[in-house]
This record gives C-alpha cells, sequence and structure tokens, in this order.
C-alpha cells in the first residue's frame, strides 16, 4: 500500500498540472486562425499618420486589418472550429481523476463500538463487516482514488461531426463575405468624401459668382437699370448656394469620420489620392453571373448550410437507434485493497422506447430547418444574379454618360475660353466671364463626380462576383485623367 500512495502522491499534482496548462489558451495563435484567412499571407499595413495621403488600396487594406466588424466575424468563425474539435473529441475517451471520502453513520446493532479494553479487530475485519467501510467509533467511513474512463458508443456522433464540419465552411465563407461587404463601404465611403470635396469646391466659385451677381444688380437698380425683384431674386440663389456650400462641407466632414471608423483609424485629415482606373470593356453579362454563382461566399455558405442541416437531419433520426457507453475505473487507492477490487468496468446499452414525443420533435425541428436553409439558398441564388445584373447595367451605363459628360465639359471650356475673350476685346463684361466659368465648374464636377461614381460601379460588379479583396485595386491602380478648373 505504501507504492501505492507513493504513486498517488506523484500522480496528483501531474494531473492537476496538465490540467492547469490544458486551460492556457494562446491567445494570439487565436486570431491568427482566422487571420490567417483574412489577409491570405500579406503585410499588416503601417498605421495612417495625420495629415498623410490616403488611397483606396491602403483603405482597404487598414479596414481589412483593423474593422471590429470583420474580426468579430472572424471569431464566430473560430468558435466553428473549436465546435468542430469538440465534436470530434467526443469520440474520444475521457479520463478523469475522481477521489472520494464517504462518511456516515454506523447503523445501531453493528457493533461498531468495541468494548473498552477490548482488542481492535483487524482492517480487513472491520472493512468485511461493514461493506468496504472503516469503523471509527459511531460512523462508517470509505476513501477511494480512481482513475474513471468512459466513452459513449452513440450513432449520433458522425452526422453530428459531418454537421459541424459543413457549419466551419459556411462560417469561412461568411467572413470572407463579410470582409467584401466592409470593403465596399469603404470604397463606397472613400469616393463619396472625393464627390463632395469636388462639390465644395465648385460651390465656393459659384458662391463668389452669385455674390458679384447680387452686387451687379445693386449697381443697376441705382441707376434704374434692374429692378428690386432682380436683386431679390439674386439674394435668394446666393443663399441657396451658400446652404448647399454648408451641407457639401458637413458630408465631407462626416465621410472623413465614417472612413476613419472603418479602416481603425483616429482621423482621416489627409488628401484623398483616387489611383484606380476600371477596365475600358467587360466580358458578357453571363460570364459574370457563372463567376458569382461559383464564387459568391454567401452563396457557398448557403450551400454548406443545407448540407449541414442534412446531416443534422441524419443526427436526429439517430436518436432512434441503440447506443452504448463504456466506463472503465482503476483504483489508485481504496481504504482496503484486501476486500476491494483494483478495477471495475461497466458497460451500458441504452435502446430507446418511449421518449414522450422528443425524439420525434427533434425529427421534425430538425426537417424544419433543412427546408428553410434550402429556401434561403433558392432566394440567395436569385438575388445574386439579380446584383450582377444590377451592377453590370450601372457600369454599363456609367460609361456611355461619361462620354456625353465629357463632350459637355469640353464645351464648356470652349465657351468659358470665348467669353474671356470677348472680355479683353471689349464685347463682354466680367459677370459674363463669371457665369461661363461657373457653367464650366458644374460641367467639370458633373464629370468628375461620375468618374468616381463609375469606378464605384466597377467595384460593386467585383464585390457581387465575389473577388473584392484588399489586393484587388492593386491591379487597377492608375491614374485617372479628371480635369481641373481652369482659373481666371
Amino acid at each position: 500500500m505504501t507504492h501505492t500512495l507513493l504513486g498517488w502522491v506523484i500522480l496528483v499534482p501531474s494531473i492537476l498540472g496538465a490540467g492547469f496548462l490544458a486551460g492556457c489558451v494562446d491567445q494570439t495563435r487565436e486570431v491568427q486562425t482566422y487571420r490567417g484567412v483574412l489577409d491570405d499571407q500579406q503585410p499588416n499595413p503601417k498605421p495612417l499618420n495625420s495629415g498623410e495621403p490616403l488611397t483606396l488600396a491602403r483603405a482597404l487594406a487598414l479596414a481589412n486589418a483593423d474593422n471590429e466588424q470583420i474580426a468579430s466575424q472572424g471569431e464566430t468563425y473560430l468558435r466553428s472550429l473549436i465546435d468542430k474539435n469538440r465534436a470530434v473529441a467526443a469520440f474520444l475517451p475521457t479520463v478523469s481523476f475522481q477521489p472520494n471520502f464517504t462518511i456516515e453513520q454506523a447503523p445501531s446493532g453493528s457493533g461498531a463500538q468495541a468494548s473498552p479494553g477490548a482488542p481492535s479487530p483487524s482492517a480487513a475485519a472491520v472493512a468485511a463487516s461493514s461493506g468496504g467501510y472503516v469503523i471509527q467509533g459511531d460512523t462508517l467511513r470509505r476513501f477511494e482514488a480512481p482513475v474513471v474512463g468512459s466513452m459513449n458508443l452513440t450513432g449520433q456522433k458522425v452526422p453530428n461531426l459531418k454537421s459541424k464540419e459543413m457549419v466551419v465552411v459556411q462560417q469561412r465563407q461568411l467572413l470572407i463575405d463579410a470582409q467584401g461587404t466592409v470593403l465596399l463601404n469603404v470604397a463606397q465611403t472613400f469616393y463619396q468624401i472625393l464627390i463632395s470635396t469636388q462639390q465644395v469646391a465648385v460651390l465656393q466659385h459659384s458662391l463668389e459668382l452669385q455674390e458679384t451677381r447680387v452686387r451687379d444688380f445693386q449697381g443697376r437698380v441705382k441707376v434704374r437699370l434692374a429692378l428690386e425683384l432682380d436683386v431679390a431674386q439674386a439674394l435668394s440663389d446666393e443663399a441657396a448656394t451658400r446652404v448647399l456650400l454648408i451641407q457639401a462641407s458637413t458630408d465631407v466632414r462626416n465621410g472623413r469620420r465614417t472612413l476613419a471608423v472603418l479602416i481603425g483609424g483616429s482621423q482621416v485629415d489627409g488628401p484623398l489620392v483616387d489611383e484606380i482606373k476600371p477596365p475600358d470593356s467587360l466580358d458578357p453579362m453571363s460570364s459574370y453571373i457563372d463567376r458569382a454563382l461559383a464564387n459568391r461566399q454567401d452563396l457557398l455558405a448557403a450551400k454548406a448550410e443545407v448540407k449541414a442541416a442534412r446531416y443534422a437531419v441524419k443526427a436526429a433520426i439517430a436518436e432512434y437507434y441503440p447506443s452504448v457507453s463504456l466506463n472503465v475505473a482503476g483504483f489508485l487507492y481504496r481504504e482496503d485493497y484486501a476486500n476491494a477490487s483494483k478495477w471495475d468496468g461497466v458497460l451500458l446499452a441504452n435502446l430507446p422506447i418511449f421518449s414522450a414525443g422528443t425524439i420525434k420533435a427533434d425529427v421534425r425541428d430538425a426537417w424544419s430547418y433543412l427546408r428553410q436553409a434550402a429556401l434561403s439558398e433558392s432566394y440567395l441564388h436569385r438575388q445574386i444574379e439579380q446584383g450582377v445584373q444590377i451592377a453590370y447595367d450601372n457600369f454599363v451605363t456609367s460609361r456611355s454618360k461619361l462620354v456625353d459628360l465629357q463632350r459637355e465639359a469640353e464645351a464648356s471650356s470652349d465657351a468659358y475660353q470665348q467669353a474671356v475673350e470677348l472680355e479683353k476685346n471689349g464685347l463682354a463684361i466680367p459677370l459674363d466671364v463669371l457665369t461661363a466659368q461657373d457653367a464650366l465648374l458644374k460641367s467639370q464636377l458633373q464629370f468628375a463626380s461620375e468618374v468616381s461614381s463609375h469606378t464605384v460601379f466597377y467595384l460593386d460588379l467585383v464585390r457581387s462576383i465575389g473577388d473584392l479583396n484588399p489586393r484587388t485595386p492593386l491591379g487597377l491602380c492608375r491614374p485617372v485623367a479628371v480635369p481641373t478648373p481652369d482659373k481666371h
């Protein structure tokens, strides 16, 4: 018994130490599990400094690295992997150390108390007469230190594991889909800021024009060449332009705040640099639809969800099958080995006969989830087709609008140059030049805004087929020739 106690003394600290080490989780490694899916071996971008220029490619990289929505979806993916590991662990036996100490009152008349001066009975005799307990005074006591192993051999394990594996596939695709959604929001916000910034510049020039018109009409009223109505209308136009300028300036500030939140930065106060130029032509629409149906992560996730639901149905039906469990215990120490076995084993079988309808309810519930998953997949399939068609048409329509808007900007530029020449020759007044300049600025703003929208439409098309990621802009980084306002 001395050797047994010694082994027990050595084993217990070892078991406790192993349990403590198993509870220590490497947080960095856990996070890297889903970061590896998102980053695809790309280095983390450097933080954005105050006043530093920001390109779309870098904005997407920063959002991918620091956006909390993406990271939160990554944690969901990580938990699906943990659930799968838990399902795998169900196939393995469990081993636990279960020491127990029992004390109870000795029954009356059992001869538990020895008379004074009588010799004490041997431990074996005492244990034999008390069912393995040791009699101490008026109590029965027993101490055991077993190591218990158990294994559950149920028919639900295989389909349950397959279902968990499909959930992992589903969550991985949803993680990439969430990444694409956030990156598209970054791109839309990025170009909305550019458009609002251009509006501010145009509206500032327009406000200067409206102020000049007010002064011109006020001067004409003094010499009876204009009416007070003209002055009132000019003042109204000036106030309306100032309101638009205030709103555009607010849109720029709010857009920069939104972009800072999306990319995980404190502020975005530097210039935004547009280096993206979409392709001049596209493949047929059918090819994009085919690519979307083959690659869209949310559709792949929906298909995986259907498969997981099918396995869940099999797992629910398997509840009707018999299950077997095996429990084995080896005793490191018992109160008296002479009267107790050193190990025991129990094989248990369970055949459901009456379960009060709970198994049937589980099966019906599983079938309902399967039908629901199939309906969601079907609806998403049609949504994706529609989304690709809309994104494709928006891009093609924008390309056609750019041609006419460029012609309008060129014609406005010619009109402005002619107004300048007429003023030099005394055939026009400065107000005519300002009016022509205002028309030129507005046409250039429309063209520049459509250029930005054209890029957003292309990125939306890329997103609709599941190809938008932090590396997408790298293949589109070419300078875009946008007309700049002429200064008089």
